[in-house]
């Protein structure tokens, strides 16, 4: 039944990939545009490599990732994630943009106890070459930006039924390169930042499992100033997100994104991002996803390959700017698994050990049951069931001694 579960649920999945593959895309996608109209204040930010996906499960769920913690995503979507991380990681994402360009990107993230942090680096290049009227080349030179983005983030309030809140913070600096014979002067600093914050918990949940099922984020992004003479405003994002898991094999995400400019100028339209997770197996998961965006629809899917030790993705996304000969917008990921910190060997201790103290505690040892628990608590102080335990069994003992008491008396 679960294996059935899940192969209806990718089949939506393929008939995606089969429509971008034998549809006439480019009559379909001017189609779509004429329908919602074009956005004329689009494309007049600056660094716009930062609303470029790097790659993995965010450019491959439509970047519907704001209340998702899944992978190093996170450094673009929401800061407040890397607290929620498992494992520490090692990423990197090779990006086949348009024509000859391409975007590289590094990724390291870590999280230890309640405190997550990261650290990444985009860099996009665009080669060119000016020619005369012969068709020899006189120049040539490359546009490039480098985006450098330092984050960190803290869980507040978290238990075995909540995870608490995470607030978290990225400090980001961007660098133009323009070769002179391309602009002129048009080099650039740009120094910004990011907030935001993420909690998950259970909402409508009908299946076993320790992962929360739902989750609620909120991100403000690319907030600070280019460094230039009459400088254009950085991409400013204000993104609430959300997130949830009707069955195990499942996760679905929606994104609802403003943008505005800090120096008042009227900005984009709002644009809405719709994704999902499928797990097919235990180390083969699939994703697809819809931004629906004014004049700039766009289509991604993708899949990772899961081992012990590695991942391997591979994402594709299908827009305007995509081209079939040869076939570009294909975006690879490699992800290194630097462990956990023993956080799963000591949950699975944590777990031992209360089911230990249930068995000590059926069999009327209560003394021993709550010492068990105690060492619940020392490992895990937020395994709340061990607490409750303690609390019901010290009244239990309570209750013994009162009614031991009641006896002697008559």
């Amino acid at each position: 039944m679960y294996m059935m579960v899940r192969r209806r649920l990718i089949l939506p999945f393929f008939f995606l990939c089969l429509v971008g593959a034998y549809a006439d895309w480019e009559d379909t996608y001017s189609d779509l545009i004429s329908i919602a109209g074009l956005d004329s204040n689009s494309g007049q930010n600056s660094f716009l490599t930062l609303l470029i996906p790097s790659g993995g499960k965010y450019q491959s769920m439509g970047t519907a990732y704001t209340a998702v913690a899944l992978d190093a995503g996170y450094l673009e979507s929401n800061p407040a994630a890397s607290s929620h991380l498992q494992n520490t990681e090692l990423t990197f994402y090779h990006n086949d943009w348009i024509d000859d360009s391409n975007l590289e990107s590094l990724a390291y993230t870590q999280r230890k106890g309640n405190i997550g942090w990261g650290i990444g680096a985009k860099f996009l290049w665009v080669p060119f070459e000016e020619t005369n009227s012969w068709g020899e080349t006189t120049d040539s030179g490359a546009y490039t930006e480098t985006i450098m983005t330092f984050n960190g983030s803290y869980n507040l309030m978290g238990d075995y039924y909540y995870t608490g809140l995470s607030l978290g913070v990225n400090a980001k600096a961007a660098y133009r390169g323009i070769s002179e014979s391309l602009a002129e002067d048009q080099n650039a600093l740009a120094l910004m930042g990011d907030v935001g914050l993420l909690t998950q918990f259970n909402l409508l949940k009908f299946y076993p499992s320790r992962q929360k099922n739902c989750g609620f984020g909120l991100a403000v992004k690319n907030l600070g100033k280019e460094f230039i003479t009459d400088p254009d405003p950085l991409p400013s994002r204000a993104t609430a997100g959300l997130s949830y898991s009707p069955i195990k094999p499942l996760m679905l995400a929606f994104d609802a994104t403003y943008p505005f400019n800090l120096n008042g100028e009227e900005a984009e339209s709002m644009s809405y991002a719709m994704g999902m997770d499928v797990s097919m197996t235990d180390f083969l998961s699939m994703q697809g996803g819809f931004l629906l965006k004014l004049g700039k629809p766009r289509i991604t899917m993708g899949s990772d390959l899961d081992l012990e030790k590695f991942s391997i993705g591979v994402n594709y996304t299908l827009d305007l700017t995509t081209q079939f000969e040869p076939v570009d917008r294909i975006t690879l990921s490699f992800s290194l698994n630097l462990g956990d910190f023993g956080r799963t060997t000591i949950r699975d201790k944590v777990q031992e050990l209360y089911l230990t103290g249930l068995g000590a505690y059926s069999q009327g040892n209560y003394t021993q049951a709550i010492i068990y628990w105690e060492e619940c608590l020392e490992l895990d102080e937020t395994f709340t069931p061990a607490l409750e335990m303690i609390e019901t069994t010290q009244k239990s003992l309570e209750l013994e001694a009162k009614m031991r008491e009641q006896q002697t008396v008559e």
